[in-house]
């Protein structure tokens, strides 16, 4: 590709994407996908609940189509999954409240709240935890496909570090009815992890931990593999080095510690990538996305060894596993 065709190829995306995000706020506004979130409509029915013109309302519809949000048979409208997932949750708004705080953010280098605090991140995740887990279902297949590639992942004893809804460790353990899963976090927030793994089929397979995972015991000598998911971006580097040794500690001889975050590694997921990283800042008040290089630092100074990075290529493009060994 030479310059000029990436500058239009970058051109058509930056104003598609512009479009697109004014097309799902004006849907939202009027109430276009609310008006078929119980009942299949058509153009000039959804027209007539929203107090809009049909052929207006036709044209929006048409662009919600290709955002894979509405589908039609029959000129008639029904919402996609997708629609049907934002608009019942906490994702209606997809970030706007976090993003209207960017030129405040842009003049203080103050974020609009603190997910990442202990008075906090509780109450967030509780509204979380479940749509990231459905966001991150693919990732946490692709990562429990490579965990078992070197074929020594049975009668695994998993421990999950803020497992939110325990996606990472009870897709690794639905492979193998033998392996068991220990979920860590808050109370609030383990009933999503409880229903993950009844969605699984796996609920025998697992057992909660409540509370803060810096406090709660870990025990020593005791677990196969941890996976800390999502979790390393919300801790300061001291933060992180300290659960770290708690891992080390609370590790088997030979033990992993397997931690999914935001990585670079794959093109696909730039934009996601940097967009994440900045919206993590207006959301948190020591959240930062690390690269591999400075948490394998942190890692072999508490003793970990033979670590390796795999880049999971599907949707969002943007996590890595990074894998480290206990002595």
């Amino acid at each position: 590709m030479n310059d000029q065709t990436k500058t239009r190829a970058d051109y058509f995306r930056l104003m598609n994407m512009n479009g697109a995000s004014h097309v799902y706020r004006e849907a939202i506004r009027h109430g276009v996908l609310d008006a078929i979130a119980k009942q299949p409509k058509s153009a000039s029915d959804i027209a007539a609940s929203c107090g809009t013109l049909e052929e207006p309302t036709n044209l929006l519809l048409e662009v919600l189509g290709t955002l894979g949000l509405v589908q039609h048979r029959d000129r008639v409208f029904t919402l996609t999954p997708l629609a049907a997932m934002l608009i019942s949750g906490g994702y209606r708004e997809i970030g706007d409240p976090y993003w209207g705080h960017l030129p405040s953010y842009l003049k203080t280098g103050k974020p609009i709240t603190a997910m990442d605090s202990v008075t906090q991140s509780e109450t967030h995740y509780q509204k979380q935890a479940a749509a990231l887990g459905w966001m991150l279902a693919p990732a946490a297949g692709a990562a429990a496909i490579h965990l078992r590639s070197d074929g020594n992942n049975n009668n695994l004893n998993i421990l999950d570090i803020g497992a939110g809804s325990a996606i990472w460790s009870l897709t690794l353990a639905s492979h193998d009815d033998t392996s068991t899963v220990t979920a860590v976090d808050w109370p609030a927030v383990l009933p999503i992890a409880v229903n993950t793994a009844q969605q699984l089929g796996i609920e025998n397979q697992l057992s909660t931990s409540p509370g803060n995972y810096h406090e709660v015991d870990l025990g020593a000598d005791t677990y196969d593999l941890t996976i800390m998911g999502n979790v390393t971006h919300l801790e300061t580097p001291a933060s992180n080095q300290s659960l770290f040794k708690k891992v080390y500690a609370a590790l088997k001889n030979k033990g992993r510690i397997v931690i999914l975050d935001i990585f670079p590694g794959d093109p696909q997921g730039d934009i996601n990538r940097t967009l994440y990283a900045l919206g993590l800042a207006l959301r948190t008040e020591q959240g930062h996305v690390y690269t591999p290089e400075a948490l394998v630092a942190l890692l072999k100074a508490e003793g970990f060894i033979q670590t390796s990075l795999t880049n999971l290529q599907v949707p969002p493009h943007t996590v890595g596993m990074l894998v480290a060994h206990k002595k």
